[in-house]
């Protein structure tokens, strides 16, 4: 017997993933542990894990496509029932003649399409999605110039911020107040360090928080609340767009610490290997855009956080 493999929900904001590539076939085989797929979240690229044996019967999820949790991303079939029928003798329902003429157009092997009409009837849409091109747009996805999943993935990513500093900057009053601060010693003792400016800013941030727990909060339901572990958000900006990776539980941590841990945090953003575990559970947010010159901004609080910090350019004056 066959059975699917669906988006898992790995966090309780995730709605949707988007599909980045396959790293399967149809007809390959597969077994438990096995990462088939590269799937782009609202926080995160993650790898997709086969949880059976089997071998792989249909991929009905394009590369781009946006998939809803819970949706069906891959088919696995019995390894078994694979060996006995043999991969391309795998017996297909019944097909409509509109999904037979577009078979023939598109080259499809009839074993890799499941039918979800009446009875298991193979229909034009099970074609499509095979095929992974929706059946009122197929003209057009074959003009779309090279890569046009980048296109999507960039754009999905800065939808899901604009959303939520929408819902930040309408729902949250913004209080701003600047303060100038002599950062000479800094300047001077960060060299000796090699360690970033950015780094001592989220030290004093955590330093800060641990001796006015009152400020490292959440508003729920109302009510501030208190939170237990300083967990300090930073806005990073990548390729595919802004991520704000957590730097969990630094109220303890040494400077040295910190600034291995943040670059850490940093690289696996840029290169797309965040998890999810590393974008849960922020309490207090740091924009630092110092090191691109910028003089004054204004910086936007997402909820459930209560407050932000943001960091501009470092000069003499």
């Amino acid at each position: 017997m066959g059975k699917t493999i669906c988006l898992p929900k790995l966090s309780e904001e995730m709605q949707e993933g988007t599909l980045l590539g396959w790293r399967v076939g149809v007809g390959d085989p597969v077994h438990q542990g096995l990462v088939i797929a590269d799937i782009e979240t609202d926080k995160a690229t993650i790898e997709l894990e086969a949880d059976c044996d089997g071998v792989i019967a249909a991929l009905p999820v394009a590369v781009g496509e946006t998939v809803p949790v819970g949706g069906v991303l891959a088919l696995i079939s019995d390894a078994s029932q694979e060996r006995r029928g043999g991969a391309g003798s795998r017996e297909t329902g019944p097909m409509s003649p509109a999904a037979e003429q577009r078979v023939a157009e598109l080259g499809l092997d009839p074993a890799t399409l499941v039918g979800s009409g009446p009875g298991g009837r193979i229909v034009l849409e099970d074609v499509e999605r095979v095929a992974g091109v929706s059946s009122g747009a197929t003209a057009s996805m074959r003009e779309t110039p090279e890569k046009p999943a980048k296109l999507k993935k960039s754009v999905k990513i800065r939808r899901i911020m604009a959303r939520k500093m929408t819902e930040g900057w309408r729902t949250i009053p913004h209080f701003y107040v600047t303060y100038a601060i002599d950062m000479t010693d800094v300047i001077r003792f960060r060299k000796d360090l090699d360690i970033t400016i950015n780094s001592f800013v989220l030290a004093a941030a955590a330093r800060t928080l641990r001796e006015h727990p009152w400020v490292n909060s959440w508003w729920v339901d109302g009510e501030a609340v208190e939170q237990p572990k300083v967990n300090i958000v930073m806005a990073v900006a990548t390729d595919r767009g802004l991520y704000n990776p957590v730097l969990k539980d630094c109220s303890g941590m040494s400077l040295k610490e910190i600034s291995r841990r943040a670059a850490e945090l940093v690289d696996r953003a840029q290169r797309g290997r965040l998890l999810p575990e590393d974008l849960d559970t922020g309490t207090f947010t740091i924009t630092n855009m110092g090191m691109l010159g910028v003089e004054s901004f204004r910086a936007i609080i997402t909820p459930p956080r209560r407050r932000c910090w943001r960091s501009e350019r470092c000069g003499a004056r």
